[in-house]
């Protein structure tokens, strides 16, 4: 899709943010505009006419032999739906491209005034086909239970979940199998809209990331369409009444815990209903949903092994993780200096001033050894302060090579870089940033640098859009909402910005540190994806805030002719992940042109 959904009617920022507040992501269906890229065709327009498998196509599929063919149990707990939602549900399923299907209703209709008009409907349809499975219940056990009681009838090799008043994309298990023969996953996930009550307008897409535990940790942005192997369902227990409300969100941590066998696939295949029982519009009716899914995250991160509390955040249904630093090591902060005193103490002040994280050492990598009277000012810092050290530098200028000669004199088990000009916002930055990287899966982790005019200029990195890279959510204002309110939350990314960059010392040195090749931001995503390419995470970390300060922005020589001269190289090295697209930003999506978010 070529559009880019970042650029929102700023008239309605303010009330937009509160209504996000207060009713969760997603309540702002409805509320949001979303200005397109290329044709200018609104979401509903570029779905039917771009998106959505055209007749023929869905003939093909129809005719396709898949050499395995998995039975899918749509397991669907029903409960009072009203008939039209009902039937669409069913249709939508009988109507599937893919055939080796099975529909498992369960019924918690009340039944004090005879047959309820469910059953009535579910039995019509049985009469026509042998692959629905309907069961009432005596009464109604919750969601959870519910549930359990509808995978109890099943016998399919994969589960997937319907709620009674939505829909499926008749491709939807066509595309599911069509992964299936590439590995037989234990976990799939797809994109997902919303549509509305009568059925004739989609709206708000969730484009979704490939997994990203961080984002799962935040809220749980897989939600629908989820599809897991019988055998793992049955291994995590299935669903556990204790969460009713966020049920599905307590599955999905307990999932990520047993398997990496998980596939994302960057198709809308679900349709949410918007109405005005449904959370879809209305989140406040399920408020009991937004503590659940707290208990949930609180006992995944648990079982887990972390040490670290969770939070709800002033989002609903959005969650905060801070992890504990077990032994408070010693973090080395290396900063490459300049000339202008008064930056230098604007940016190192807090760090001792305003901070929650009192161990560490500060080296200043100082390439201008021939002037005097900064000279005398790096000898008042050091004798003010026991740990401050100045390292003389007479190499080549540039922040790649100081960093890494810096990084030589570091003692820490944990080395922040800080570009000259960051300074930080939060008091919790850098322990918020030191409990990610002290996590076994991690090796870097990146704050969220804002500039002079309250502006993100980057809060983690793409590969492969607008060029080779871009900083996300830049031009986003500190606080405003960017696409699903992701900037405001953990997430992992390809890279991370080297102006604020912390990393495990060990690894920065057994990777050989930034690589020399390049002088130019290039060498940031290029350390970052090496960091990838040996199994470590990468975690952008929302509420750690920094300031950069626009009058230190020293760009070395003529930056672009450098930057042009690396792309080439860069190219080389990465052609795998330009080629087949960064995993953490969706293809759906742009791939040049202004973002102002994802």
């Amino acid at each position: 899709m070529k559009f880019n959904l970042s650029a929102i009617n700023t008239t309605n920022i303010k009330k937009g943010i509160s209504y996000i507040r207060e009713n969760g992501l997603d309540g702002i269906a409805s509320r949001v505009r979303y200005k397109m890229q290329g044709p200018g065709l609104a979401y509903n327009g570029w779905f039917w006419e771009k998106h959505a498998p055209k007749e023929e196509e869905l003939e093909r599929q129809r005719l396709t032999s898949f050499t395995y063919r998995p039975l899918i149990s749509i397991l669907v707990p029903i409960y009072e739906t009203p008939e039209r939602y009902l039937r669409d549900m069913i249709e939508s399923v009988i109507n599937q491209t893919y055939g080796n299907w099975q529909l498992v209703l369960v019924d918690g209709s009340k039944r004090e005034e005879g047959v309820p008009k469910t059953e009535e409907v579910a039995r019509e349809y049985m009469s026509d086909n042998r692959k629905i499975v309907y069961a009432p219940l005596e009464k109604n056990l919750g969601i959870a239970m519910n549930t359990n009681m509808a995978f109890n009838y099943s016998t399919g090799d994969y589960i997937t979940l319907l709620d009674h008043d939505d829909m499926l994309t008749p491709d939807a298990l066509y595309c599911v199998v069509d992964a299936l023969q590439e590995e037989r996953y234990d976990v799939l996930y797809s994109d997902e809209d919303k549509i509305s009550e009568d059925g004739s307008r989609v709206s708000d897409p969730a484009f979704k990331p490939d997994f990203s535990i961080d984002l799962l940790r935040a809220h749980n942005y897989i939600t629908h369409l989820f599809v897991v192997k019988r055998k793992l369902l049955l291994e995590v227990g299935g669903f556990d009444s204790e969460y009713d409300g966020a049920q599905d969100y307590d599955l999905a941590l307990k999932c990520s815990e047993k398997t990496k066998s998980i596939k994302h696939i960057s198709r809308v295949l679900y349709h949410w209903r918007m109405n005005d029982k449904s959370v879809a519009l209305n989140p406040h009716k399920k408020e009991y949903a937004n503590e659940a899914g707290k208990r949930a995250l609180h006992d995944h991160i648990q079982r887990c092994g972390c040490y670290a509390t969770v939070a709800h955040t002033d989002m609903w249904g959005m969650y905060k993780v801070s992890y504990d630093t077990p032994g408070n090591p010693l973090l080395s902060i290396v900063i490459p200096g300049g000339k202008d005193r008064a930056i230098i103490e604007r940016c190192i002040g807090p760090l001792f001033e305003k901070t929650r994280y009192s161990d560490f050492e500060l080296i200043i990598v100082n390439p201008y050894s021939d002037d005097s009277a900064l000279q005398k000012f790096y000898a008042m810092l050091e004798s003010t302060r026991k740990n401050i050290r100045v390292v003389e530098y007479d190499g080549t200028p540039g922040n790649i090579l100081m960093r890494n000669y810096g990084a030589s004199k570091a003692k820490g088990d944990y080395i922040l870089f800080l570009d000259y000009g960051v300074e930080k916002i939060e008091i919790t930055a850098v322990k918020e940033m030191l409990g990610h990287c002290m996590r076994k899966d991690v090796g870097v982790v990146g704050g969220a640098i804002f500039g002079d005019n309250g502006a993100t200029i980057s809060q983690g990195i793409a590969v492969g859009i607008n060029g080779p890279f871009c900083h996300l959510y830049k031009g986003i204002k500190r606080g405003d909402f960017g696409y699903l309110m992701h900037n405001h939350v953990n997430a992992n990314y390809s890279a991370v910005s080297g102006a604020c960059m912390m990393v495990k010392t060990e690894l920065f040195r057994g990777l050989g540190g930034f690589s020399e090749k390049f002088i130019t931001e290039l060498g940031d995503v290029d350390f970052c994806l090496r960091v990838r390419e040996h199994g470590y995470l990468v975690v952008g970390v929302a509420d750690a805030t920094w300031h950069f300060y626009a009058a230190a922005d020293k760009k070395i020589g003529d930056y672009n002719s450098y930057f042009q001269r690396e792309k080439g190289l860069f190219e080389i090295l990465w052609s795998n992940i330009l080629s087949n697209g960064d995993p953490y930003y969706n293809p759906n999506f742009a791939k040049n042109g202004d973002y102002h978010d994802i």
